[in-house]
């Protein structure tokens, strides 16, 4: 009897032991179970969306949009940063419900791509010129240039790796937009457009040299490409020691024109300061008032610097060479010019007439009696 409820005593204790370990038991599973699902539900999250990650050449890829959100990536430089294709190692990293770390390394095709045009630049400022002037309207673009292709070259025509300029525009006087294209080597095209004010250009007839060692004013027209150098007519002119070298554009005309030492000339035309075209210096605005000995001393250096001529020739400068004329001076004392050198028109000082330029055409000119 003593012998059963002992048996039954240690049936009852095993019994315990065998529930506690069940219990235990099912803990664990209950406790390990969820968090290795979650771990392995993260690890399998931590494959890259797409197989391919395409990236702007010169910004930074991110491969993290790949991957869920608070992944964090870590990925190896491509071989090359130009525009292609590349495979490149991931390492993806991130933690599961129960804040477990879990790391899992993959590889994609990273491209890089390049659909950016090229920034063009323009200088600040009044954009204004003549009609045709394509010269001042490439001043205007300060620079065309590419993140990949650096600074471009400009070209005629629109081609890869170059910029240019709708020239077609400038033909026509008026407020216009000019278009400027640059174009990367990868096709990407950018355009700018200047907001310019054209003006109709002018029209200059003839470009004067004067041949300050030889005293002749050499006149020459344009030939059939638009260049002056089709000698036109020459003068014969007195300089003097103040007649300056280069070039000049002429600006102001006077009938009339006060000179130094209480003189004056006619016909006038500014070259350039107090350089002007004029005609031999007269002692009063009266064309019968003549400084008759000066006027003998044409085909010599006899000026303060301006550029004397016989009115006949002076007029002819004064009525065919507009404002803005071209007017070049320089030395050659063996080569007058393409014409040669005219002779110049003298005044006998006994003459009743002296006092007049026989070239002028006023019809009170008794010389022309």
């Amino acid at each position: 009897m003593k012998k059963k409820r002992h048996l039954r005593k240690q049936a009852k204790v095993v019994l315990s032991l065998l529930c506690a370990a069940v219990i235990a038991l099912i803990a664990v599973i209950a406790y390990r179970y969820p968090r290795k699902k979650a771990q392995e539900e993260t690890y399998a999250s931590l494959v890259p969306s797409a197989d391919t990650l395409a990236v702007e050449y010169g910004s930074e890829a991110d491969p993290s949009v790949l991957f869920p959100e608070g992944t964090s990536v870590q990925m190896d430089e491509p071989e090359s940063s130009v525009p292609g294709t590349y495979t490149v190692n991931l390492t993806a990293s991130l933690a599961d419900a129960y804040g477990v770390m879990t790391t899992r390394t993959s590889q994609i095709n990273l491209q890089v791509v390049d659909t950016t045009g090229p920034v063009i630049t323009l200088k600040e400022g009044d954009y204004s010129c003549y009609t045709d002037d394509l010269d001042t309207v490439k001043s205007w673009v300060e620079e065309a240039a590419d993140a990949l292709d650096g600074t471009l070259e400009y070209s005629e025509t629109l081609q890869k790796g170059t910029w240019s300029i709708d020239a077609s525009q400038l033909s026509e006087a008026g407020e216009k937009d000019i278009e400027v294209k640059a174009e990367d080597t990868n096709g990407n095209i950018s355009t700018a457009v200047i907001h310019a004010a054209l003006i109709e250009k002018p029209y200059y007839p003839y470009y004067i040299r004067i041949n300050r060692a030889a005293n002749v004013v050499n006149v020459y027209t344009m030939d059939a490409e638009g260049d002056y150098t089709v000698p036109y007519t020459a003068f014969v002119c007195s300089t003097g020691t103040d007649t300056p070298l280069g070039t000049y554009q002429t600006s102001v005309k006077y009938r009339w024109r006060a000179l130094f030492g209480n003189v004056y000339g006619q016909y006038a035309t500014r070259i350039v300061g107090d350089i002007l075209f004029h005609s031999v210096p007269y002692y009063a605005p009266d064309p019968s008032m003549l400084e008759s000995e000066e006027y003998n001393k044409l085909g010599t250096a006899a000026s303060m610097g301006c550029i004397r001529l016989c009115v006949r020739d002076v007029l002819w400068v004064y009525e065919n060479c507009p404002s803005g004329t071209t007017v070049e001076f320089y030395d050659d004392a063996d080569n007058p010019g393409p014409l040669g050198k005219p002779e110049p028109v003298t005044i006998d000082l006994s003459d009743e007439r002296a006092g007049w330029d026989p070239t002028d055409p006023d019809p009170a000119n008794p010389w022309n009696a």
